[in-house]
């Protein structure tokens, strides 16, 4: 036991270079099988909530590495997140509202031949932007698209019309 504290440097304020490394080393173990634990989802995609537990976690297993946290409350920590994590996207799952709140809605931004200028506005995208989106689609003219939706994860959808 006394070999393990000396490597984790647990009751050090300055760590060691070897003490980083052996933490860096358990801290990707451990993140590991977090994202395991938790899915793909929370990297998978760029939902808000994806978004601030990624950053959240990188934020927390980083102060487990350098060590100006105690390391087992960080780690402890970085996992109660991903039991929180499971807990919302759990409930989301099955509970419209929730998922509103924790994944957000697409916004309708072209339909029928308008684009829908007040909420291009409010999302600040340009009309070159929808054109380069309808272009990926391998679509030139705006005719050929039914609609254009910026989605919760920030992508912006094109559906063709049926011909």
């Amino acid at each position: 036991m006394l070999l393990a504290i000396d490597l984790l440097g647990i009751d050090q304020k300055d760590l060691e270079w070897y003490q980083m490394m052996t933490r860096t080393v358990i801290v990707f173990v451990m993140a590991m099988l977090f994202i395991r634990f938790s899915g793909m989802r929370t990297f998978g995609t760029s939902s808000a909530f994806d978004v601030v537990v990624s950053i959240t976690l990188g934020g927390m297993l980083g102060r487990c590495i350098m060590g100006h946290y105690p390391f087992f409350a960080s780690l402890s920590a970085a996992a109660f997140l991903m039991v929180l994590h499971r807990l919302i996207s759990f409930v989301s799952a099955r509970s419209p509202f929730i998922r509103r709140i924790t994944e957000g809605e697409g916004v309708l931004l072209y339909k029928n031949g308008q684009m829908l200028a007040n909420r291009l506005r409010r999302y600040d995208i340009t009309d070159k932007e929808l054109q380069a989106a309808i272009h990926k689609e391998s679509i030139d003219h705006f005719d050929e698209v039914k609609s254009i939706w910026l989605e919760p994860d920030g992508t912006i959808s094109v559906i063709k019309k049926k011909e």
